[in-house]
């Protein structure tokens, strides 16, 4: 779940033996035991996050990734409105499980409010195991459960939507079910980056 330390073959934590892990740590002494989870995580905040800030966000924007199962609705929705909303603040990606093409009515509820879907493709989330990001957001249940709880330099917000492709009915229901989806996801995403944005 942790990547403990930017070697180039170490992309998250297998719990290494004793001997591998003095060898990624390159302590003056072999390591005596272990380290707890919450150890490994303070370790990986401390090496991962001044080696992210350096890195910096693009042109200045906050670089966000958002994680859904399929990547049919919810990612690409997501990242197209996040784009289009904070166009001059962010830059949004997204990631999906089980890669799927973009759902029909996905383009069609966004061209509705003038929004293209970015020209996205769904990607799978080993494309952005090297990215830095200062947020990652889980959008579904299978996003929460199955991505890594830390990824991109950062640890994982999540939020339980649910995908409208499930909704059962006429195209005009089925429609109506993405629609709210889009709706909700400008809110409730707006309303979390509008905090991010405003000082303390």
């Amino acid at each position: 779940m942790l990547k403990k330390h930017p070697c180039d073959d170490c992309q998250k934590c297998q719990w290494c033996s004793d001997t591998r892990c003095s060898l990624c740590l390159r302590p003056s002494k072999p390591c005596a035991r272990k380290l707890s989870q919450a150890e490994q995580i303070a370790l990986y905040e401390s090496i991962n996050q001044p080696r992210h800030k350096k890195s910096g966000s693009l042109a200045g924007k906050l670089r966000v990734l958002f994680i859904c199962s399929e990547g049919s609705c919810l990612g690409p929705m997501a990242a197209s409105l996040m784009n289009h909303d904070f166009a001059d603040r962010l830059q949004a990606w997204h990631a999906c499980l089980t890669p799927k093409s973009i759902h029909p009515l996905t383009a069609a509820v966004l061209a509705e409010i003038g929004i293209e879907p970015n020209g996205f493709s769904p990607a799978p989330l080993s494309r952005y195991e090297q990215e830095c990001f200062d947020l990652v957001i889980a959008l579904d249940e299978t996003g929460i459960e199955k991505s890594p709880a830390y990824f991109g330099g950062v640890k994982r917000q999540t939020l339980g939507f649910i995908d409208p492709n499930q909704t059962l009915g006429s195209e005009e229901q089925r429609k109506a079910a993405f629609r709210a989806t889009r709706d909700a996801l400008r809110q409730q995403l707006g309303n979390l980056l509008r905090q991010r944005f405003t000082p303390s």
